[in-house]
């Protein structure tokens, strides 16, 4: 009493003895348990020594019957009264509210708000009936014995349509309707069980509905097991900003519109995932390691032998397609390859380790290339399934396009005289995979013994100083002997004079656009940030367009910025390739991989300048001594926007451009894959493999 009085000064005797009378101490004790302060809160004193002293009790309700929250949003200007800290909002309702008839939780005023009309101010009321005829009201009198019946009528019971003596008539409208459903769905027992053992009320036991109505739904108490009402509200942020307001609680809520909306009513943890991380919980590796054994493994593999027939024998080529829609550079430098050793003389065959269906009369027709199409006429393709015409002699060599095949090619070249086979290396594979099972089984896969075919120097000086597979040898591999290099067919673009460029009002830019997910590597992300942030800050003028080239889906344009787009367009012919490129301006391809990609280096035969990103194997100073026109930068967002910015910059040095453009040495495939590059590798005088 006299903490309460030091508290509330400008308060009576009186008012203070009805302030505390209203608390309800043991629930406050529960409430300030959960805070962490329970410990040390041995008596009733305490308790309220506590909660008149402490600030961070401040939001804290002594009584079920009152909500701080509610009551702080609904009357804001209880913020004025004497008694600011702990406890302002429910002491302002004890000396002031009750009387002026302020409501005090939200359940209440819902109720209330849902009638249209109040009934009449009574002047005589007996309370003994009143309360026996509504528990609501009991309950409530009981938690604030200052207010009597009849002023609890007056002040609330009317406008809640309480029963004074006689039930009253429920208008046609009824607002009450939306409770028939809440009380069909309600458990007594569950509730009673959970929320009422240990309540001595037999009221409450009779009625555990009105008891959920009046005292459960402030407490976000749960009508039944398969509904949380504490969860809910949590899970679904736009049901706690409309409560209160449109809705009682998180149960009316959800049997009003969030059961038509297919909202979780209860706490799962892989359903809650799913709503918010659709396919999150999939148990995909479990799938992926039947596929992980079938492609490294190769169970079951039905291949036999075949005799010796004599000759230099077969070349065998494990692929895992034979899909000219994704033949990239990649695949497109194994086809030349097995055209010049068909050239040579030496027999070719497909098998596609992963293809079901692999048509190659749809592969030739794809084709372009007259001496592709020849070579393939009478080669030999097989599917998965057609493992058991596989024939392999003893003359026979086994090429795996990817290192996930080498343990397969393993299996075969163990019936051949050579006891390696061979590996089309075109990238450090693991770097398409995160870090995951299928990354580790392909690194390892590189252990397989083989002979690597690198496409590129820049590759071999990776895979040289990472000690990747013969590399890792404690002796040294010897190129020719141990492994071959080649490098990627540059395709000559048509390049620009300086009379071209200078002529044209017109300036564009063209990004190599690859925005799918297995093309990650060629950073699309960051290219488009980069673009959308310089256009943005004003670097391009009016007289700039930007084109995406390389995607394979027609997508629509792309906002820059400053009313710039970028068009992106499906992966196209030689022709139509080239003749958007043939005004080239600045090229924009970048490759986060040890291989460089051969874009960057084709927009640079354009007399174009060239943002392209370094990486370990290949440093800023070597791309600008192989093409002074090459604006190499880091892998950042920062420095590519810099590299852009300097690329812009130097767009109007035509002259520096065309002197610069690049030439290289070697373009035609007959070139790279020469007579002298197949026999080196695969001819009889060579050692084996």
């Amino acid at each position: 009493m006299e903490l309460a009085t030091r508290r509330f000064p400008t308060r009576t005797t009186a008012q203070i003895e009805a302030f505390l009378r209203c608390m309800d101490v043991a629930l406050l004790r529960d409430r300030l348990a959960k805070r962490g302060m329970g410990d040390a809160l041995v008596s009733d004193d305490d308790v309220l020594c506590a909660y008149l002293t402490r600030d961070e009790c401040s939001d804290i309700s002594p009584s079920p019957f009152f909500d701080e929250r509610f009551y702080r949003a609904m009357y804001p200007d209880m913020a004025a009264f004497d008694g600011r800290r702990a406890g302002s909002a429910f002491a302002h309702f004890v000396f002031y509210g009750l009387e002026e008839g302020r409501w005090p939780c939200e359940t209440l005023f819902f109720v209330a708000r849902s009638f249209a009309e109040p009934l009449a101010p009574i002047e005589t009321l007996d309370a003994a009936k009143y309360l026996e005829l509504n528990l609501s009201a009991r309950d409530f009198v009981a938690a604030f014995p200052v207010l009597g019946a009849k002023e609890h009528f007056n002040r609330y019971g009317r406008f809640l349509h309480l029963i004074v003596d006689e039930p009253v008539p429920v208008p046609e409208s009824d607002p009450y309707a939306f409770l028939t459903e809440m009380e069909h769905q309600f458990d007594p027992i569950w509730y009673a069980d959970r929320y009422l053992d240990g309540d001595s009320s037999p009221a409450h036991h009779r009625d555990p509905f009105g008891h959920y109505l009046s005292i459960g739904v402030a407490r976000s108490y749960s009508p039944n097991d398969w509904f949380e009402e504490e969860w809910y509200r949590a899970f679904y942020p736009d049901v706690l900003e409309a409560l209160p307001g449109d809705f009682l609680c998180g149960f009316h809520h959800y049997l009003a519109t969030g059961r038509a909306e297919r909202r979780i009513p209860k706490f799962d943890l892989e359903t809650a995932l799913e709503n918010q991380l659709p396919g999150v919980t999939k148990p995909e590796l479990i799938t992926r390691a039947t596929g992980l054994r079938r492609r490294f493994y190769k169970d079951g593999l039905r291949a036999s032998r075949r005799p010796d027939l004599g000759g230099p024998g077969t070349v065998w080529f494990l692929l895992p397609h034979l899909n000219p829609d994704i033949a990239f550079g990649g695949y497109r430098a194994c086809f030349e390859l097995m055209r010049a050793l068909r050239a040579a003389g030496i027999d070719v065959a497909i098998y596609c380790t992963q293809a079901v269906n692999a048509n190659k009369t749809y592969f030739l027709w794809r084709q372009r290339s007259e001496s592709l199409r020849e070579a393939f006429e009478d080669i030999i393709v097989l599917s998965r399934d057609e493992d058991h015409r596989i024939g392999i002699g003893p003359r026979d060599r086994i090429v795996a396009y990817t290192v996930m095949d080498l343990p397969m090619a393993r299996d075969l070249s163990a019936w051949t005289q050579f006891d390696r086979p061979y590996l089309l290396a075109q990238e450090y594979e693991p770097i398409f995979f995160e870090h995951s099972s299928t990354r580790a089984l392909t690194d390892e896969s590189y252990d397989v013994p083989h002979y690597p075919i690198i496409n590129s120097a820049y590759l071999h000086e990776y895979f040289r100083t990472h000690g990747v597979g013969i590399f890792g040898n404690a002796q040294e591999p010897i190129e020719g002997r141990d492994f071959a290099v080649f490098e990627h067919r540059i395709n000559r673009l048509p390049s620009q004079t300086v009379a071209s460029m200078a002529s044209r009002n017109r300036r564009v830019l063209a990004l190599y656009a690859r925005p799918e997910k297995h093309a990650a590597r060629n950073l699309f992300e960051m290219a488009l940030i980069a673009l959308q942030n310089l256009c943005r800050a004003g670097v391009f003028g009016t007289e700039w367009s930007f084109v995406g080239l390389g995607a394979l889906s027609d997508l629509d344009p792309i906002e820059l910025g400053r009313g710039h787009r970028l068009v992106v367009y499906k992966r196209t012919s030689e022709e139509e390739y080239i003749d958007l490129v043939g005004s080239l301006d600045i090229g924009l391809s970048l490759m986060y991989a040890p291989h460089p990609g051969v874009v960057a280096f084709e927009f640079a035969t354009t007399g174009a300048l060239v943002v392209t990103n370094t990486y370990e194997n290949r440093t800023a100073e070597e791309l600008r001594v192989l093409c002074e026109n090459i604006v190499p930068c880091e892998p950042t967002l920062g420095d590519l926007e810099r590299a852009i910015l300097e690329a812009v910059d130097r767009v109007h040095d035509y002259e520096s451009r065309v002197r610069h453009t690049l030439a290289p040495e070697r373009n035609e495939w007959n070139e790279i894959f020469s007579s002298e590059f197949v026999e080196r590798v695969f001819g009889a005088d060579v050692q084996a493999p």
